[in-house]
């Protein structure tokens, strides 16, 4: 032995030679570095296991009174008097009573508690859940807000008959009779461990547990001067624990546990698997788990709790229990093992590394990173890069600059000039790092998705009288006046016209219908008069008429001082304002009705009826009947006696209408008066009447409503000669809906045209990011294009150009509208600040985009997107389109065109000028060989948006329109993964081929031509064995498929969700149709029309057209079965079935029902979706069945 160690002493210099010549003389190995090992050693205390074993065998089995009680009252519980049971006889579905649930999971855990702690326990347990149940809903009841208060009335009388309070008073004396072995053994292991810096965890298995072990010890007399006592468990709020009495842990209290532990507030924290792992915890000295831990990982991770030097990790077992843990040591040894194995050889290659000297540097000037690698040494190992084919051609390949001794140096090297050359191509930043990293300009672009809140402060409404106003105070005279006719006219027949006055032009007001009852339409419209008709105009004597014309229907909201109108109206043509206004001033007794004859009287040049004795109420005069002793007081309004009459006339008049909005129609509520013939009798002597005429008088009324259609133009307009007036919008009314959300209650909104903008920003952002970045590949594409079209970025697009305070969101009622005048509308030019949703935002963005593309095509769009998103260098569409196919031409004299590929264009109906387009597009990602540019996934990308424009714009303007939730759902299930799969697998097409056929006799050899069938899914290139073992396993199900689906696509009436996912095709065959579409695209200069071609000839658009015709039902199971199952909540559990295909399965709940069970499944989308479909049968049925019955009584 001496000479071992004067053997090792000599070579301790050098550890690797000496280990290699211990092992050369021994022929063995050496598994542990001995270095490692007492490094390891010196900074990682590994805790002293021990093993308490307790008695498994229950000394005590009478139950308390406490216990006898509780179990009386679960077993003996009339759930008919329970208010649950009571609201919810009627469903048919109920199986059980609410609380006799909540008793029974109060009675298990303090079952589990009785025999794992002991009869002590399982009492304080249950007296504390009464207490806390009793003291909760009569001093906090917020704290059970998950029942209602039948419930907690119906509770409490039941909990009631337990008997409660002796346990808390007897605690002191308690008895370790009533404790379990286990509890004892426990008590006896903290005792053993009384030392001044104890610091440890108690692992336990529940909740309850970690309440009840924490009472026990910090008042069980024996360890509460030692320990103090602290709680940790999960902080789940679910449903189901805020309603459960048995709930006693408060996580509100443990806030602080783990700063207390840290600083010695508390010494023992008891706790649930909670504080395992993800937690910082302070380093232990003692770790006990009160069970034996479920798992390898579990006992790993609580031992590293105990970090403390001479620290201990205990494990209680039952006396019956194996106490070896044998097969956890072997596990763990195993692990050990292997790490020391890979050590070794790690530390081997870095003592041969550091030999290797010298320096070598990238250096970005810009920013000062660097990139270090260490110059060559003496060797003959050199090494080339070579990245996946989905990266650009370029850059693809690199070779190290030097020759090496070890290969990772090598490798080092290759790497290093492979890095350098990524960055020169603009696929890392200026720091050196991933793009995701990024954070500004371009980079921005690159990063993640941001989040923005739901709602957002934002500028308050735009007002557009502010901008009349203040061109009012700027007007120097009546030159400066633009003069409008507005007439009003019920079907056909024209009501009255006024003059209104601005001192600025309109934009076109479209016909105005205005709902004036159930009967009753008017139609305003707004014509410009010549120009020279304000000239003449007298502004003073225009205010006299306004103020005339308004008071009619709205003095009690006018101010007599103020004039200062914002529009003024005047009587039409060949009459003056002055004298019009003069002469049907004031009003007239209506006694002088009694004086003239009747008969010829016209009702249309009399004005408003205003009765007297109700304060001037005002009514239309509809006719007059001669009054007689008949009419009784209820009849005849003023009347003040009964008795006997004089004959004489009386007045049949009907209510003005109170409502100053008449741009809706009324509701049916509503309705049901105005249709009937509603008059009411005044008599004359207690009228006057309105010299002003009653057309005049309906003109007044709908003033407000016309001013609301103007100030919506106003508005439009506005935006357009401000932030969008590089646009050049043509057509306002486009503007006008895409400013208008749902909100506003006006004729459109931006719903469809949203839908239509986010197709045209989701393709002219992948175009523009393709032609201007073609060495990057597809995830950096479409990581840039999610940030581009993100609602957040759209958001704060619209916030920072200030297209917010012009988004229309406040509805028209009338309610308290007042005349606008000059003065009140210069206080702001907004209304106050207002609060938004993020998607709102966007949504009007989008829009926005949608209604430039209708009026000028993508020219447009590309116009408003320079506005609202100017951080984007978007690209013009011809010259996007010119980059992308220029670098395709240049690529494509190196390639040589496969002859079969000639199929393949005779499949898919287009004849490729670039035939490396055709070879991209079917170039999977783990293709090796040469003849290919790189993958298709670029071309996937921008073929998607392709797709998705096409089908958006078709959608969009198909006749009659459909409603925007309609196109959405047409969209997803044409543009499917699913459904474009089994195109790819469904086209075909028959080829002519040559091949040789040998005869009877020798050298009987000739040609013959077949036909042989392809399919685009033929034609991909790849070098994968899944995509091949994938291939064959989706043509046998296609085998089965094709027929039931093709049928179903073309007659069925609803789309076959459930037999596209049954067909469970991978995504590659969908990806590569939209690659096809991207290098038609290309190729074609891009032209929308040739891929739209191609679609047709693969089925999308025939089928699109049949959906868009109406009659197939369009929900997805699963969608279709959350709105039949309405507010109850739906769940799939999705099990894998016996057997050697291993087959999946999937059960649907509704509430607590099971509804459907579905076996034999080939993923979990398709047991999903078929259960969803059977479930939503079985839903509708029973409810068809319910109708019925209910017919068959009524």
């Amino acid at each position: 032995m001496a000479s071992w160690s004067e053997f090792l002493e000599w070579k301790s210099n050098n550890v690797a030679e000496t280990r290699r010549e211990l092992e050369t003389n021994l022929q063995a190995i050496s598994r542990t570095p001995k270095l490692s090992r007492e490094e390891l050693l010196r900074y990682v205390h590994k805790p002293c296991l021990i093993k308490l074993v307790y008695p498994s065998q229950v000394h005590y089995t009478r139950r308390s009174q406490l216990m006898t009680d509780l179990y009386r009252l679960r077993n003996g519980l009339d759930i008919e008097q329970d208010p649950y049971v009571k609201s919810m006889r009627a469903d048919p579905r109920l199986r059980n009573s609410a609380q006799l649930q909540k008793l029974k999971g109060l009675c298990t855990r303090a079952e589990t508690i009785w025999t794992e702690l002991g009869p002590w326990a399982a009492d304080w347990y249950v007296d504390a859940c009464v207490r806390k149940f009793q003291l909760g809903i009569r001093g906090n009841p917020t704290d059970f807000g998950f029942f209602d208060d039948s419930e907690k009335v119906y509770l409490e009388q039941c909990l009631s008959s337990i008997t409660t309070g002796s346990t808390e008073d007897d605690l002191l004396s308690i008895a370790d009779a009533f404790l379990s072995g286990k509890v004892l053994r426990l008590i006896d292991f903290l005792l053993s461990r009384r030392i001044c810096a104890f610091t440890g965890l108690l692992f336990v298995r529940t909740r309850a547990e970690v309440a009840v072990l924490a009472q026990l010890l910090s008042t069980y007399p024996r360890t509460r001067a030692l320990y103090k006592i602290g709680t940790f468990v999960g902080v789940s709020s679910s449903a189901s624990r805020k309603g459960n009495i048995g709930e006693l842990v408060d996580v509100r209290h443990q806030i602080d546990t783990l700063d207390d532990l840290r600083f010695g507030r508390k010494n023992l924290v008891i706790t649930t698997s909670a504080l395992e792992e993800g937690i910082d915890v302070t380093a232990c000295n003692a770790v006990i788990c009160f069970d034996k831990p479920p798992n390898l990982k579990s006992m790993i991770q609580r031992r590293g709790r105990a970090r403390q030097s001479e620290s201990v990790f205990a494990i209680m077992l039952a006396d019956g229990a194996d106490p070896s843990l044998t097969t956890w040591d072997q596990l763990e040894e195993k692990m050990q093992r292997q790490y020391m194995d890979d050590m070794r050889q790690l530390q081997e290659l870095e003592a041969a590394e550091e030999n290797e000297g010298g320096y070598r540097e990238f250096v970005v000037e810009k920013t000062g990173a660097k990139l270090l690698l260490a110059d060559a040494g003496e060797g003959s190992i050199t090494a080339k890069v070579v990245l996946p084919i989905s990266v650009d051609a370029s850059v693809r390949e690199a070779c190290g600059q030097s020759t090496w001794s070890t290969e990772k140096m090598a490798k080092r090297d290759a790497a290093f000039e492979a890095y350098a050359k990524l960055y020169g191509a603009g696929l890392i930043s200026d720091n050196l790092l991933p793009i995701k990293a990024l954070g500004e300009a371009v980079g921005e672009l690159k990063g993640e998705v941001a989040k923005v809140p739901g709602l957002v402060e934002v500028a308050g409404q735009f007002n557009p009288w502010y901008l009349v106003a203040s061109q009012w105070q700027a007007l120097t005279g009546p030159s400066g006046l633009h003069c409008f006719q507005v007439s009003l006219d019920c079907n056909g027949e024209l009501v009255a016209t006024m003059k209104m006055l601005l001192p600025c032009p309109l934009p076109p007001v479209h016909p105005i219908p205005l709902y004036w009852d159930a009967l009753t339409t008017f139609t305003a419209t707004i014509d410009p008069c010549p120009r020279k008709a304000s000239h003449a105009m007298n502004l003073d004597m225009a205010a006299q008429s306004t103020t005339l014309l308004l008071r009619s229907v709205f003095r009690h909201r006018m101010s007599v001082e103020k004039t200062d109108f914002v529009t003024f109206f005047v009587p039409p043509e060949g009459k003056d304002a002055g004298q019009w206004s003069e002469r049907l001033a004031g009003t007239i007794n209506a006694e002088k009705l009694t004086q003239i004859d009747t008969s010829t009287l016209s009702l249309a040049k009399l004005g408003i009826i205003r009765d007297r004795s109700q304060n001037g109420v005002p009514c239309i005069l509809k006719g007059f009947q001669m009054r007689s002793p008949e009419h009784e007081l209820d009849t005849v309004k003023g009347q003040q006696s009964r008795g006997e009459e004089e004959a004489g006339l009386l007045l049949q008049v009907s209510r003005f209408p109170k409502r100053t909005d008449f741009l809706h129609k009324l509701s049916e509520q509503n309705q049901r008066p105005a249709t009937k013939d509603h008059k009411e009798l005044l008599k004359p002597e207690h009228c006057e009447i309105d010299k002003l005429p009653l057309p005049y008088a309906y003109f007044a009324a709908v003033v407000p409503c016309i001013l609301r259609r103007v100030g919506v133009r106003l508005v439009a307009a506005r935006l357009c000669d401000s932030l969008l007036a590089t646009t050049g919008f043509e057509k306002l009314d486009l503007v006008v809906t895409a400013i208008t959300t749902s909100a506003a209650q006006e004729p459109t909104n931006y719903q469809r045209q949203e839908f239509l903008g986010d197709a045209v920003l989701k393709f002219l952002t992948s175009l523009t990011l393709a032609s201007e970045h073609l060495r990057w590949p597809e995830g950096h594409l479409s990581r840039a294009k999610d940030h581009i079209v993100s609602n957040a970025s759209l958001a704060r697009a619209a916030l920072a150009v200030g297209l917010d305070s012009f988004i229309l969101t406040e509805s028209f009622t009338g309610t308290k509208w007042k005349p606008l005048h000059v003065s009140d509308q210069m206080e702001a030019p907004t209304g106050q600040s207002r609060q938004l949703s993020t998607k709102t935002l966007a949504d009007v963005v989008e829009a926005l985009i949608g209604a430039a593309f209708i009026d000028g095509g993508f020219t447009k769009a590309t116009a408003i997107l320079k506005v609202l998103l100017p951080r984007v260098w978007w690209s013009d569409l011809g010259h996007g389109n010119g980059k992308l196919h220029s670098a395709h031409q240049a690529s494509d004299i190196s390639i040589v065109y496969p002859p079969h590929f000639s199929g393949l264009e005779q499949l898919v109906g287009y004849t490729f000028q670039l035939k490396s387009l055709a070879l991209e597009a079917l170039t999977d990602s783990s293709f090796v060989g040469s003849n290919v540019t790189t993958s298709y996934e670029r071309l996937e990308f921008l073929g998607d948006v392709c797709l998705d424009i096409i089908v958006s714009t078709t959608s969009f303007n198909h006749k009659p329109p459909i409603a925007t939730h309609g196109l959405h759902l047409i969209r997803s299930a044409v543009v499917n993964a699913d459904y474009l799969a089994f195109l790819c697998l469904n086209l075909h097409e028959s080829v002519s081929r040559t091949n040789f056929k040998t005869g009877n006799k020798p050298n009987d050899v000739s040609l013959v031509k077949t036909s042989v069938p392809i399919q685009i899914w033929n034609f991909i290139r790849h070098a994968s064995p899944s995509i091949r073992q994938a291939q064959r396993a989706v043509l046998t199900r296609y085998d089965s498929l094709e027929l039931p689906i093709t049928e179903s696509l073309r007659n069925g009436p609803r789309i076959p969700w459930t037999l596209l996912a049954r067909l469970d095709a991978p995504k590659f065959f969908s990806d590569i149709v939209e690659s096809l579409i991207g290098a038609i695209y290309i190729d074609s200069h891009g032209s929308l029309a040739a891929c739209e071609a191609f679609l047709e000839r693969l089925g999308v658009m025939g089928y699109l057209r049949r959906l868009l015709h109406g009659g197939v039902a369009l929900y997805h199971p699963k969608e279709e079965l959350g709105q039949l199952a309405d507010t109850e909540s739906v769940r799939y559990e999705v099990f894998r079935e016996d057997g050697e295909e291993k087959r999946l399965g999937c059960v649907v709940w509704i509430g607590e029902r099971e509804f459907a069970r579905v076996g034999d499944g080939v993923s979990v989308l398709e047991v999903e979706t078929r259960a969803a479909e059977e479930a939503g049968r079985v839903l509708k049925g029973e409810r068809d069945g319910g109708m019925k019955e209910r017919k068959l009584d009524e």
